[in-house]
């Protein structure tokens, strides 16, 4: 039995006319080497591939276990009333139970909140050690601004103001305040809580919140506009009057951007009786939820807390792990 030669491996002419013809429109792309060129080989030398023995892997990453459960109680003790480190001032090195520390008007200070963060204090403001334990630790900013960067469980940190209380739960955030009470939030990382006459506010990073003595405003994004934010303090301003004011209603609604899920979750949360308007098929479409579910409106209508915090499980909440916050753990 003879098999027909295969034009495509072997150089005789074929007997493909078809065939033939495309080895003569290829012929003019062939490779001609060079007249007295010998090809050789490439030898590559082959790399080294360090692989660590299963069992030596397995040793380390035991060791790296011991050593993050033997630091982490490290970092949360700490004994009762033991003062606090403190830099960058040259007259205090640090600050004990009920020591106050104040900058001038061109100081800036590092205290050390026990091991669990930092505190940056900007020119021309007056901190107070309140409390500090493990668990518990607290602070008053009498006046001016700081950046608290901490790295604990939810609660460790507080800061206390004329009648309200900023409580971290695991974050980074600027806070300002004047001695009549009035004041600022900037959220950078984290969620934080914000606590006054019976009303709390969960701030989550990249939010705002401006507050008085005696009340808080409504976290807004710091992206948000001129525009909506007056909106939005509107609102608030007169539902606190008791009073409704559908055009700043429709003025939130227009403008909502997705960023802005948590303000007018905020807004509903504090004023249920909003859902009657245009607020809640708004704040459903950036939730991605349904708007038509009449029960769930009713009922948020009602001040139904089961109706509410099923819209909040949509949103990134604080997470269980505080820990994977590690990057404030850098602080």
């Amino acid at each position: 039995m003879s098999l027909r030669p295969d034009s495509l491996w072997s150089p005789d002419p074929s007997a493909n006319d078809d065939v033939a013809r495309l080895e003569r429109l290829l012929q003019v792309y062939r490779h001609v080497p060079a007249e007295g060129v010998v090809w050789t080989p490439v030898r590559r030398t082959p790399r080294r591939r360090w692989r660590l023995p299963v069992g030596i892997a397995a040793m380390m990453a035991t060791a790296a276990m011991l050593l993050v459960a033997a630091w982490l109680p490290w970092r949360l003790a700490w004994s009762d009333g033991a003062a606090w480190r403190v830099s960058g001032v040259a007259r205090i090195d640090a600050l004990p139970v009920g020591g106050a520390l104040a900058t001038a008007a061109d100081e800036h200070a590092r205290i050390d909140v026990a091991r669990i963060g930092s505190i940056e204090v900007s020119p021309g403001s007056r901190v107070t050690l309140l409390e500090t334990r493990a668990g518990r630790h607290r602070i008053a900013l009498d006046s001016g601004h700081i950046r608290a960067r901490i790295w604990a469980p939810p609660g460790y940190f507080g800061v206390l103001g004329a009648a309200s209380e900023v409580v971290d739960l695991g974050c980074e955030f600027d806070l300002w305040t004047s001695a009549d009470g009035r004041g600022r939030m900037s959220v950078r990382s984290g969620w934080v809580l914000h606590s006054v006459g019976g009303q709390d506010t969960l701030v989550p990073a990249g939010y705002d919140i401006g507050f008085e003595a005696l009340r808080a405003g409504i976290p807004r994004s710091i992206a948000a506009s001129a525009q909506f934010g007056a909106a939005v303090d509107r609102i608030d301003v007169q539902l606190a009057r008791g009073l409704r004011d559908a055009d700043a209603e429709r003025r939130v609604a227009t403008l909502a951007t997705a960023a802005d899920a948590v303000t007018l979750l905020s807004l509903l949360t504090r004023y249920p009786a909003l859902a009657d308007g245009p607020l809640y098929p708004r704040l459903a479409t950036l939730l991605e939820v349904p708007a038509t579910d009449a029960r769930h409106r009713a009922a948020w209508a009602a001040g139904s807390a089961h109706a509410i915090d099923a819209w909040w499980d949509r949103v990134p909440r604080p997470p269980k792990q505080w820990w994977r916050h590690w990057r404030d753990a850098l602080g």
